[in-house]
C-alpha cells in the first residue's frame, strides 16, 4: 500500500498542470538525466571523458517525444476540465446555468451592481407530464428556457433552479423594464408536438423583488419566491411584484 501511495504521488507531481508547470518539470528532468549521465562519465573514464556533448545531444533528441506527449496531455486535461465545469454548472436539460451556479453568478453580480430578481414557476406542469409524458414536459421546459433566453440581455443571469421553476437577474434594469419582461415571461410559449396535432400551451407564474448593490441575496430570493406563490393565489399567469410599503411591511402587489 505504501509503494501505491508513493506511486501516485509522484504521478501527482510529475503529471503537467498547464504550459509553465510542464516546461519546468521538462528542463528540470533534463538537467537531472545530464548531470547523471555526466557524472557516470567521468566516473568511469576519468577527466578524459569526451562524450559530454553526444550525452547533451542525446537527452534533447529524447526530449522531443516527451515535448509532444506533455502538450498532448495538457490538451487531454484543459478538455477534461471544460467538461467539467459544465457539468457541474449547467443544467444539461436546458443548457441554462444550474441553481447553484445561479445563485453565484448572482451572488458576484450584486457584489457590484443593481437589478432585479425574477422567479418563474410553469403554472400545471404536473398535468403537463401526467397528461402527455415526461418527454413533452422535458420539450416545454426546453422551450421555456428559449423563452426565456430571448427576453434577456446577454449580461443578465438566467438559470433553471429546480423543477419547473426558473430564475432571472436583470442585471442594472430599472423597475419598468423588469415589469415588461415579466408579464412577457407570463404569458409563456406555445409548444408544437412532433408528430401530434395537440398545441400545448405554457402560462408562468412570475413574482419579482428589486436588488439593490451589496443586498442579501438570500432574503431578495424569498421575497420573489413568496411574490411568485402570490402571482399563483391570484389566478397564475401574471407577474406579481414585491414592493415595500411606507408601513414597512412587506407585501406583493400586483404587476
Amino acid at each position: 500500500m505504501r509503494l501505491r501511495y508513493l506511486t501516485e504521488r509522484l504521478v501527482v507531481f510529475l503529471a503537467p498542470r498547464n504550459l509553465p508547470d510542464f516546461l519546468t518539470k521538462l528542463c528540470v528532468v533534463n538537467a537531472s538525466v545530464v548531470l547523471c549521465a555526466i557524472t557516470f562519465e567521468v566516473h568511469v573514464h576519468g577527466h578524459e571523458a569526451t562524450g559530454f556533448r553526444a550525452i547533451v545531444f542525446g537527452v534533447l533528441v529524447l526530449s522531443v517525444p516527451l515535448i509532444f506527449t506533455g502538450l498532448a496531455a495538457i490538451w487531454y486535461l484543459n478538455t477534461l476540465r471544460r467538461e467539467l465545469v459544465l457539468l457541474a454548472t449547467t443544467d444539461l436539460l436546458t443548457g441554462l446555468c444550474n441553481r447553484r451556479a445561479f445563485i453565484d453568478a448572482a451572488e458576484r453580480a450584486t457584489a457590484t451592481s443593481r437589478g432585479v430578481l425574477l422567479m418563474i414557476d410553469l403554472d400545471h406542469f404536473k398535468k403537463i407530464n401526467d397528461t402527455y409524458g415526461h418527454a413533452v414536459g422535458d420539450e416545454c421546459l426546453r422551450v421555456m428556457a428559449d423563452v426565456l433566453r430571448a427576453q434577456v440581455r446577454d449580461n443578465d443571469i438566467v438559470g433553471r433552479l429546480g423543477g419547473e421553476e426558473f430564475g432571472i437577474f436583470l442585471v442594472e434594469a430599472p423597475i419598468e423594464a423588469a415589469r415588461i419582461i415579466g408579464d412577457r415571461l407570463s404569458e409563456g410559449a406555445t409548444v408544437n408536438l412532433d408528430g401530434v396535432e395537440t398545441v400545448v400551451n405554457i402560462t408562468a407564474s412570475v413574482g419579482a423583488a428589486e436588488m439593490p448593490a451589496n443586498d442579501n441575496l438570500n432574503e431578495v430570493l424569498t421575497r420573489a419566491d413568496l411574490a411568485m406563490y402570490e402571482a399563483k393565489n391570484q389566478g397564475r399567469a401574471r407577474l406579481v411584484f414585491w414592493e415595500k410599503l411606507s408601513s414597512e411591511k412587506d407585501v406583493p402587489a400586483h404587476g
